[in-house]
């Protein structure tokens, strides 16, 4: 049995051994790639400029009310489309179902934190486990997998709350995911403009625009913020929350817009980041005087859902010509 001053000896050596192994493990993921950062890069652009619409100020001919009756959120919008016809239509979804839903988007500090905890537990224990088993290499390998376990970890809870992680480990909102994810529960909003566009014998070029003139000018321009309730949103709203809300900017209605179009087969779509905003793009042959872009081979007519601007398809506000003529581009995001 071992003296009393010899496990003293030992604790300390051990000790020593594993504060060695978490300096070298730290040493070495500091030349990994770096940590992904936790504050999600924001886009918030007007149609007409960076600027924040009024709460009480609307468009002439639009209309917004959004109420609740008993547990569950309405909204209800009038609003003038580019035929000129005065238009409704309306969207609800139950208390409980709502919360469920929100539940799927925004991310905290603590979920951040528990993942790192993970890893620079498991920087400690793999280290020392390797390196009794194969030495310094062995140990370095354990801590590249420990960083690329960990660089999964944040990509999945990213993913399943509506971001992505971009290059240069920026966080931005992930459109693509958010319009996919949204598809299916707008389909009572995307059947209301259908039944519309049966009604007054629409075309397909008169229902896209009946769908961006509401989104422009029913639902107000306002900047969400980049954390609410403790949860980093990345200055989005999902689709359901901005329509029960009544309000968002440039990515929030681009979402709206896409996500109720997207039911339909034959629309194909993109979505354009540009510094600072963003907008989608639809894919039609350009008319006279249509601005667009080109995609595989393909045009694609320019959509900009913004507002607070009433602007038909092809037509964008003239900071956003400016911002896609500038010489850092644009990136195009293919929402299917």
């Amino acid at each position: 049995m071992l003296s009393r001053r010899t496990q003293i000896y030992v604790l300390l050596l051990l000790s020593s051994c594993s504060a060695l192994a978490y300096g070298l493990a730290r040493e070495w993921e500091r030349m990994l790639q770096p940590r992904p950062g936790t504050a999600p890069r924001q886009r918030a652009q007007a149609a007409g400029g960076f600027r924040e619409m009024r709460r009480d100020r609307v468009e002439k001919g639009t209309a917004q009310r959004i109420w609740q009756s008993g547990d569950a959120y309405n909204a209800e919008y009038n609003f003038i489309n580019f035929n000129r016809d005065g238009l409704g239509v309306s969207y609800g979804m139950k208390a409980p179902e709502f919360r469920d839903y929100m539940s799927g988007y925004g991310y905290t500090d603590r979920e951040m934190d528990a993942i790192r905890a993970w890893k620079d537990k498991a920087h400690v224990s793999e280290w020392d486990r390797a390196y009794r088993a194969g030495g310094e290499p062995a140990a370095k390998k354990a801590i590249q997998d420990v960083a690329m376990d960990y660089d999964l970890k944040v990509r999945k809870l990213l993913l399943q709350r509506g971001f992505a992680l971009r290059k240069g480990n920026v966080v931005e909102c992930d459109m693509p995911n958010v319009v996919k994810r949204n598809t299916a529960v707008l389909k009572p909003l995307a059947l209301a403009f259908q039944k519309i566009a049966s009604d007054k014998s629409y075309g397909a070029e008169d229902t896209v625009g009946a769908v961006l003139s509401m989104v422009q000018t029913a639902i107000r321009y306002q900047i969400p913020p980049m954390v609410e309730n403790g949860r980093h949103i990345g200055g989005l709203l999902p689709p359901v929350k901005a329509l029960l809300s009544g309000w968002g900017d440039c990515d929030t209605k681009t979402g709206v817009a896409a996500s109720v179009l997207s039911n339909w087969n034959g629309v194909r779509m993109v979505g354009i980041a540009v510094p600072g905003h963003y907008l989608m793009a639809i894919r039609r042959i350009p008319g006279k005087g249509d601005m667009f872009v080109r995609y595989e081979g393909l045009e694609y007519v320019l959509v900009e859902p913004a507002g607070p601007a009433w602007l038909p398809p092809g037509s964008v506000g003239a900071d956003t010509a400016s911002l896609l003529e500038n010489s850092n581009g644009y990136v195009i995001e293919p929402f299917f």
